[in-house]
């Protein structure tokens, strides 16, 4: 059974976990960036991180479902009581 510390912590979790992937991606182009630099085999070392990025992102938007799933089930539980 869920206590409410627990959805408590997984709240500060998930907020913890999006922006710690966002300095990855901030990372992530920035070496990718400078992947271009390598010549033939930048493109496409550029464009696989990229890539990356972008299922970054996408993660991000998974976590973050799932933060407004636990707030707005806490913010319903307190109106109840």
């Amino acid at each position: 059974m869920e206590t409410g510390n627990e959805k408590e912590k997984l709240s500060l979790l998930l907020v913890y976990w999006i922006e710690h992937n966002k300095e990855h991606e901030k990372d992530f182009k920035r070496w990718a960036e400078k992947a271009k630099g390598f010549g033939e085999i930048g493109t496409k070392v550029y464009e696989a991180i990229m890539d990356a990025v972008e299922h970054m992102e996408e993660v991000n938007e998974c976590l973050f479902n799932a933060f407004e799933d636990i707030d707005n089930k806490d913010k319903e539980d307190k109106n109840k009581k």
